[in-house]
């Protein structure tokens, strides 16, 4: 029988993914990334990166099918044969990377993404170069998580808006998830003792998309915009205190 420990964390799990998923599925973004740091300040950036990618590969493909009438599937082919091999590479990487580099490369990836959010840095790239644009997004998502949200700015940039958005968004982040699965595996990150908590975690993010689904047409473009940015404060704090913590 699991000891009470193992209940509040399998708990703590659930929690922390249904968050994820109403937040991705409410503001099209931002909800991988608190759930991605979150975690790295429990059990440190290796395990936060290898235990969410399975969970997150699941989510986002329930979400596009969700979604799936609305996918553009054009953008999504480009970006997935940027993503792919780019996602594979960094993986390969991770392992030789000290536990430090890895959380410092989450809080620049969390910063990167609010000011990007707030306009402070504006991404438009185009179209010829989303393919590299997106390997560039592969490598460095298997190395610090929130590169991945960099996905946004391609789908933006095609006039993207509503479910076209999430949809396409999602279907990116499934091509990114599938790649960084194999990554991790290959080289013996990802091993059958992550899956129970990959799992819970899955079930958080599943509940936390349906949820996500009813609150979106009640949801304004204004609080959609509060709910992005708040998520993404809430990642910065946590990534910094795990910088701190392994300091």
């Amino acid at each position: 029988m699991p000891n009470r420990a193992t209940v509040l964390e399998m708990i703590l799990l659930a929690l922390l993914g249904l968050v994820a998923g109403v937040l991705t599925t409410v503001a099209g973004m931002g909800g991988g990334l608190f759930l991605l740091v979150a975690l790295g300040l429990v059990y440190g950036p290796h395990v936060a990166l290898v235990v969410t990618t399975p969970a997150l590969l699941v989510s986002n493909l329930h979400r596009g099918w969700l979604f799936r009438t609305e996918i553009d599937w054009r953008l999504s082919r480009l970006i997935a044969m940027g993503v792919i091999p780019g996602a594979i590479v960094g993986a390969l990487i991770l392992p030789g990377l000290p536990a430090m580099v890895v959380a410092t490369l989450f809080t620049a990836s969390t910063v990167f993404a609010m000011l990007r959010a707030t306009g402070r840095i504006t991404l438009a790239p185009q179209p010829r170069w989303i393919t590299a644009y997106s390997f560039a997004i592969g490598a460095l998502a298997a190395t610090s998580g929130g590169a991945g949200m960099l996905i946004a700015p391609l789908v933006l940039c095609s006039g993207a808006s509503g479910g076209r958005y999430v949809a396409t968004v999602a279907i990116g982040a499934v091509a990114m998830h599938l790649a960084r699965v194999i990554g991790y595996g290959s080289v013996g990150l990802l091993v059958p003792a992550h899956l129970l908590d990959a799992a819970v975690i899955l079930g958080g993010l599943l509940a936390g998309n349906l949820v996500g689904l009813r609150l979106r047409p009640r949801v304004g473009p204004r609080t959609e915009r509060s709910i992005e940015l708040g998520a993404l404060l809430v990642a910065n704090l946590f990534a910094i205190a795990a910088v701190v913590r392994g300091a």
